[in-house]
């Protein structure tokens, strides 16, 4: 009993030690024309994974709902958004970039501004070798190569949809008052 109150105490110290994410840059050629990065990066995101269709054979605008997502999915759960979402929506977003890093073979600790840079960089290459050369493999060890013709051809993703839909619900609407979280 002891040794697992001491364990329990040791987790908690760690825990509490967890250095923050620092702030994620999205650059331009991913945000689109906002004067809001989140926004745009929420609603970009929102609209790809809504119409998978759209993104068949178009591996460039998969990159940049795939870099928009993992730029969600840090800064909302870090709490740096002007407005409140309910305790659903972090969540939600990180099982979408989960969904999304298994799908394409990205490991799940690659640096979440590696993923977004490379992605981005391969997204405004001219040609598709172009855009491989962009796609390192430490952090996409399938190589760039597959790993573009994976975003030309990604399959329905209902984590990535559902969760960026919902956001986009909260940005537009709030958050349901029943999962706002209160202080106690």
């Amino acid at each position: 009993m002891r040794r697992g109150a001491i364990l329990a105490g040791m987790f908690l110290v760690l825990a509490g030690c967890a250095t923050p994410v620092p702030p994620l840059r999205l650059p331009a050629a991913v945000v689109g024309q906002t004067r809001d990065p989140l926004e745009g990066a929420l609603r970009g995101a929102a609209a790809a994974f809504a119409a998978p269709g759209s993104l068949q054979g178009q591996p460039a605008l998969a990159a940049r709902a795939v870099a928009q997502l993992e730029f969600l999915a840090v800064e909302i759960p870090a709490g740096r958004s002007s407005r409140e979402f309910g305790s659903l929506i972090a969540p939600g977003l990180q099982a979408a970039r989960y969904e999304v890093r298994s799908t394409l073979g990205i490991p799940s600790d690659a640096p979440p501004q590696a993923v977004i840079d490379a992605l981005a960089a391969a997204a405004s290459a001219p040609t598709a070798q172009a855009a491989a050369a962009q796609l390192p493999a430490t952090l996409f060890p399938a190589g760039g190569a597959e790993t573009w013709r994976r975003l030309g051809d990604l399959p329905r993703l209902p984590q990535a949809n559902a969760a960026t839909q919902r956001a986009v619900f909260e940005w537009d609407f709030g958050p349901p008052q029943e999962l706002i979280d209160s202080p106690n």
